[in-house]
């Protein structure tokens, strides 16, 4: 059997597995994983494992340990009850839009894997200062979200507009590529539809699928918080300084993201670096012991964010998902479609693709199909490019579909989660970027 078919097989029976949670979710991401790089001949062995070596990787533990002493030192506390008096806060939904509207303009000029990193510990820290009525599980999963979309509403938001991009500028009079708010045009729409969804329909969806009323609703939060009176009794012995650390680590953090960006400091800094040296502050100055911050990490979410990468490489590698786009573009007539229809399609089918294969794989597959189309009919190819690069930022609806989804896995999110959260807002997203395109391009 040809080893795309095979590679689609695969994916197939690991998205089942999630479906149906009856596994770990770290089992089902090594079971992927390794049937890729067993079956899959064009797939080298060591991209089984290379997601543990990956920078979002470590970055998610460095800051785990990070975000974890604040709450042992009692920061997250004062800072949570600061923020959570604010008038913002004064509402689950309230803050929720607060979250979604900084962290999308956020994530459009910095890391969106930072911006993530930031929010994660300030959600929780208000929640463990809200007396209850904010709870970081609810809100967490909505800064992961705004997080992607604001990504990709610029060409520096995200990764995989810089793949498509550099595809582009290899062909003759597409030398300057796509400009820095070509992308704006079509996502703001989309930024603005998921703004308006968290404040209506979003609430009530995120809180029928995650059930916050459940007693086992905080099951694997890492992020969950303690009641307030044990809040006052944990932290009347920790040592001031130690709480300062841990404040001034999370501060030096913040900086070293919203930098590591730009020259010189993307030299000598990324994502990963970041974290470590998060890490190595806090346990270098024991600030909270080695063995303690190690056994906090939720480590089958971590293996699974290690292990996961490899079933997006299989499917690359193997030509699985280049046959998945070919097949369906043929379906709906190929270069003799109209163009309306072709734009609608190669949206579609990205934004699928991008949701089961990692976003720079999707990029780099689904840009040269598309210019290669819009070239033979003659047609200039960049609003298709500048829509393949938004699509794949629209990964919101699996656990996998990008590196920010399984960075807020610690929070305890099971893989329907994404489907029933983020799966109604795709649809719209797609919708929306469908109607925005066609408006503005054709």
């Amino acid at each position: 059997m040809d080893a795309g078919y095979i590679a689609i097989i695969i994916t197939i029976i690991t998205i089942i597995l999630f479906i149906f949670n009856r596994l770990p979710m770290s089992v089902i991401s090594m079971f992927g994983a390794l049937a890729m790089g067993i079956l899959i001949p064009n797939m080298e062995l060591s991209a089984v494992y290379s997601g543990f070596s990956s920078p979002g990787w470590i970055m998610v533990v460095g800051m785990l340990v990070v975000s974890d002493a604040l709450f042992e030192t009692g920061v997250a506390e004062r800072i949570g009850k600061k923020i959570g008096n604010s008038f913002l806060a004064k509402t689950e939904r309230r803050f929720i839009v607060t979250v979604a509207i900084i962290v999308t303009v956020m994530s459009a000029f910095m890391s969106n894997n930072g911006t993530v990193a930031i929010w994660m510990p300030i959600i929780a820290a208000v929640a463990a200062g809200s007396r209850g009525h904010i709870r970081s599980k609810m809100v967490i999963f909505v800064a992961g979200t705004a997080a992607v979309i604001g990504g990709g509403s610029t060409l520096i938001g995200s990764t995989s507009q810089l793949t498509t991009n550099a595809i582009l500028q290899g062909y003759d009079g597409y030398e300057a590529g796509m400009a820095m708010f070509d992308m704006t045009k079509v996502m703001l729409p989309a930024a603005i539809v998921q703004t308006i969804y968290w404040a209506t329909i979003g609430y009530p969806i995120l809180k029928w699928a995650l059930k916050p009323e459940s007693p086992d609703f905080d099951q694997g939060n890492a992020y969950a918080t303690a009641s307030q009176d044990a809040l006052k009794d944990k932290y009347t012995d920790v040592p001031k300084w130690k709480g300062n650390v841990a404040l001034y680590t999370m501060l030096l953090t913040i900086v070293l993201f919203s930098v590591s960006s730009f020259e010189p400091f993307n030299n000598y800094l990324n994502i990963g670096i970041i974290g470590m040296i998060g890490a190595t502050i806090i346990l270098g100055l024991k600030v909270v012991p080695v063995k303690k911050a190690f056994a906090n990490l939720p480590w089958d979410i971590l293996i699974t964010i290690g292990a996961i990468t490899g079933l997006g490489t299989g499917l690359d590698a193997s030509g699985g998902g280049e046959l998945i786009a070919n097949s369906v573009i043929s379906l709906f007539g190929g270069k003799n479609a109209s163009v309306a229809v072709l734009t609608v399609v190669i949206i579609v089918l990205t934004v699928v693709l991008t949701n089961i294969m990692q976003n720079n794989a999707t990029a780099a597959m689904m840009t040269p199909i598309a210019i290669s189309i819009a070239l033979s009919i003659g047609i200039s190819p960049l609003p298709w490019v500048i829509v393949i690069a938004a699509g794949t930022n629209l990964a919101i609806a699996t656990s996998y579909g990008t590196a920010v989804n399984m960075q807020i896995l610690p929070a305890g999110y099971k893989f329907m989660d994404f489907v029933k959260i983020g799966g109604p807002l795709l649809i719209l997203l797609t919708i929306t970027l469908s109607i925005s395109t066609l408006l503005i391009f054709f």
